[in-house]
């Protein structure tokens, strides 16, 4: 089984942040950018404090940490990390977290994960630190985040996210068939729905459930929506290290299908990976098929 010990900290950038860490020592650690994963509680092997669970990727850790150690971490405003000013959720200060949480690590070279909008970060870092970098890894999101064709729907979804609140985890997991189901293609169990549903959202003081992360996220990130600074696709035809980009192919509205073609020709020296019954994150909804596929990349390397 595995096992969550959750710490928290404050990083170098006064950034209280959650980690969650499958027991090992960091070296050629996967490292996964939690932004949208909404986990309770993650942990560290480097800093303070308890905790609890992980989320959207433990079925892929339990996989994974038998032959790589697995540290994730919670981005500010998502999960058990801290909340900030609304000015501060920017794409750049995603990157500069993640930066001195990968630095805190005091390791020489990682197996880093960008998984839903933390890619973009993924793909900032290996682009500007492939000495670092022992394989790459892009779960469902493209190079260009917020892209111009994403700022609408993320600003509809914090006009709704900001005014949710549920009953119950019942009422919660009935929203997640539906609209997630919808929206990001998920075909996941009952069991699957209601664990994601618990550990996403958190009780107020009404005694109400409502979204763990800060819904002033979407708005904060909307403004960046097809700006150049948004586009990484010059940092990924020039990635040197080894990679994976996985899509998903399952209902919902995918940002990866409309590109995949000019990816490939951007960067052919890649491994790209379909999961055509995967909904998003494919970390998620395929999460056995996705870590055997990832650990037979990284032990042909």
């Amino acid at each position: 089984m595995l096992k969550h010990v959750g710490r928290m900290a404050k990083n170098q950038r006064g950034v209280v942040v959650a980690y969650r860490v499958v027991p090992g020592e960091p070296e050629n650690s996967i490292i996964v950018d939690t932004s949208s994963l909404m986990a309770e509680e993650h942990d560290t092997l480097i800093k303070t404090v308890e905790g609890a669970s992980g989320q959207e990727a433990d079925e892929f850790a339990k996989i994974i940490s038998n032959d790589h150690p697995f540290i994730s971490f919670d981005a500010r405003g998502h999960g058990k990390s801290g909340w900030s000013s609304a000015d501060s959720y920017t794409p750049n200060n995603y990157y500069e977290d993640a930066k001195a949480e990968i630095a805190s690590l005091n390791v020489d070279k990682i197996i880093l994960m960008g998984s839903s909008f933390g890619a973009a970060t993924a793909i900032k870092f290996a682009a500007e630190f492939p000495e670092k970098i022992h394989t790459l890894i892009i779960d469902d999101q493209p190079p260009e985040f917020p892209s111009a064709t994403t700022k609408e729907p993320l600003l509809k979804s914090y006009e709704r996210q900001k005014n949710d609140l549920f009953d119950s985890v019942d009422q919660v997991v009935q929203w997640a068939q539906k609209l997630r189901s919808r929206h990001f293609g998920w075909n996941i169990s009952d069991e699957q729905a209601r664990f994601w549903s618990e550990h996403a959202t958190k009780m107020n003081n009404a005694n109400k459930r409502i979204w763990r992360h800060d819904p002033e996220v979407m708005r904060c990130l909307a403004p960046f929506a097809g700006l150049e600074e948004s586009d990484l696709r010059k940092d990924f035809s020039n990635i040197k290290v080894p990679f994976i980009v996985a899509r998903r192919l399952g209902d919902g509205a995918s940002l990866l299908s409309p590109v995949w073609e000019e990816l490939q020709n951007l960067n052919p020296n890649g491994e790209y990976l379909t999961y055509p019954e995967a909904g998003h994150p494919v970390i998620f909804t395929e999460a056995k098929e996705f870590a055997k596929d990832v650990l037979n990349f990284i032990n042909k390397l």
